[in-house]
């Protein structure tokens, strides 16, 4: 179990109690990326390792940070039985070392306390609480919240270059609320995200959605496919949107845009 978020549940981040490192130093730190890397699994095989060990589907957010990563791996955490039982995966960029984000999932008889830490109380989209705790510089930030028979603990390094902030998180969370709510067909979570992709990259209004079907590529990646007309004042156009995901994890690939 964790007994410090600061010692156990991020030492990828290169941290300790009383002692912030910084994510220069991790970023440099070969030999503690050499053990990752030896140790740890894909996240498809990470995930189909909590799911057997837990007996019961595990669902990662669909959404992820808006930043390039270079690395991504999983690992299914102490598969004998204890306090420590928990699944994670971690996305990294060797080049940036911003752009580092960790999901813990803890089963919640064994949820984590975190009660050294000083939250700020929030709530997402279905009025589920959630916890969000920002360190110093070059240390973490951190949203808490549950879902289902889980808690949920997406982690960001906290750097002055960061594009990952308390927004981007919360947006994560959400992502992963509205996928298990929804009563929708499985693709309805993939059309939302592309009608608010869409949007923000173009600044108009989504006015007509037509859902074109899924495409297999591989065992590693799927597609969605959508049809989206766009208007504002007197302009407006068709885009085709495709969305590319792992097909067992639901972990967002990338998004594309083909106008009309």
């Amino acid at each position: 179990m964790l007994g410090s978020i600061l010692l156990a549940g991020v030492l990828s981040l290169g941290l300790s109690p009383g002692h912030d490192q910084g994510i220069k130093e991790f970023s440099k730190n070969q030999f503690q990326q050499a053990i990752f890397e030896s140790s740890d699994e894909l996240v498809e095989e990470a995930v189909r390792s909590c799911e057997k060990h837990f007996g019961t589907a595990i669902f990662l957010p669909p959404q992820l940070p808006p930043v390039a990563f270079t690395h991504q791996y999983g690992r299914c955490y102490d598969l004998k039985g204890g306090l420590d039982e928990h699944l994670e995966v971690h996305y990294q960029n060797r080049y940036k070392p911003e752009h580092d984000y960790k999901i813990e999932l803890y089963p919640l008889e064994n949820k984590q306390q975190l009660k050294h830490l000083s939250f700020q109380e929030s709530e997402l989209a279905d009025h589920t609480a959630a916890k969000f705790y920002k360190g110093p510089i070059n240390t973490l930030q951190l949203l808490v919240f549950e879902k289902g028979s889980w808690q949920y603990l997406p982690t960001a390094a906290n750097h002055t270059s960061s594009k990952i902030r308390q927004q981007e998180l919360t947006e994560i969370a959400e992502s992963l609320i509205h996928a298990v709510n929804s009563k929708d067909p499985a693709y309805a979570s993939w059309g939302t995200f592309a009608v608010t992709e869409t949007k923000r990259k173009y600044n108009m209004d989504v006015v007509d959605y037509l859902y074109m079907g899924r495409t297999t590529i591989s065992s590693e990646m799927a597609e969605e496919k959508f049809k989206l007309w766009l208007k504002k004042g007197a302009r407006e156009f068709g885009v085709y949107v495709t969305v590319a995901f792992h097909p067992t994890t639901h972990q967002f690939i990338s998004i594309r845009y083909e106008e009309l």
